[in-house]
């Protein structure tokens, strides 16, 4: 089939294949661009990515898109999997078999594609039971530590009062990696029910954490949790960060924890 707006959607401007994407929910032959513009969830430009999903979402009002879209979920490049996973989400309940496009979507290059395929696999794990243990494992033990990274911000999101996500997210404070490892401090001040062993493991990663950043992200948490015990506990966390407001040589770790000490001082006891 040869038509202008194929056509267009296959020139090397950028911009005038996001127009074509954009002109083809509104072609009195729009039925007819389903493919091509599911082939266009690959396309290596965001915008012109992002253009055929809204095309196609607009075009699922009056027209059967899903067999494009199902197509595209099993398509070569892990880009337009993602993409036709979220397009699908926008017109039906996700379903699992959204699952492995999403937790692909966790490695992608582009960081709003990363964050988008998190929120969306909270929200399939709201309605399926099978996504909890899916991140706790990709937390746990994938190989690329920006799916690490990426599961740990979704764990803190769908179930901060699990013991098993708690147990997940101490195991991710020893992470190689350090910015998976700073996911996962500031994941632990989402718990809603901390145990007494995240805040023992992060009053001893204020002294002994390697990674500037982690620290004063320590701190932040610490004056989150810490209220949620009592006695000696406590009293352990105000010691900690006296003792690195006083004793670091790093200016802004010392304001972190003097904001830090405020908020212990203010909280209710």
């Amino acid at each position: 089939m040869s038509h202008p707006l194929l056509e267009r959607l296959a020139q090397d401007d950028p911009q005038e294949r996001a127009r074509a994407c954009r002109d083809a929910a509104g072609d009195p032959a729009a039925v007819l661009f389903s493919e091509a513009l599911a082939g266009a969830l690959t396309d290596p430009v965001p915008a012109v990515a992002a253009a055929a999903a809204g095309a196609l979402t607009q075009l699922a009002e009056h027209h059967d898109v899903k067999p494009a879209l199902i197509a595209a979920l099993h398509g070569d490049e892990a880009r337009g999997r993602c993409e036709a996973a979220l397009v699908l989400a926008r017109l039906e309940p996700p379903s699992l078999r959204l699952l492995p496009a999403l937790a692909e979507g966790l490695a992608l290059p582009d960081r709003k594609q990363r964050w988008r395929a998190a929120r969306l696999l909270v929200k399939c794990g709201r309605l399926h039971g099978e996504v909890l243990p899916l991140l706790l494992g990709l937390s746990r033990g994938d190989e690329r530590a920006r799916v690490r990274r990426m599961s740990r911000h979704a764990l803190r999101e769908l179930a901060p009062d699990d013991p098993e996500v708690a147990q997940a997210l101490l195991e991710g404070t020893r992470d190689a990696d350090v910015l998976a490892r700073r996911a996962a401090y500031a994941a632990l001040a989402a718990l809603l029910d901390p145990p007494r062993g995240v805040v023992e493991t992060l009053v001893g990663a204020l002294a002994d954490e390697s990674d500037a950043a982690s620290r004063r992200i320590v701190t932040v948490v610490l004056a989150q949790l810490a209220p949620l015990h009592a006695g000696d506990l406590r009293t352990a966390v105000t010691e900690a960060l006296r003792r690195a407001r006083a004793g670091s040589s790093d200016p802004e770790l010392q304001r972190c924890a003097e904001r830090a000490l405020q908020q212990l001082a203010d909280a209710p006891r």
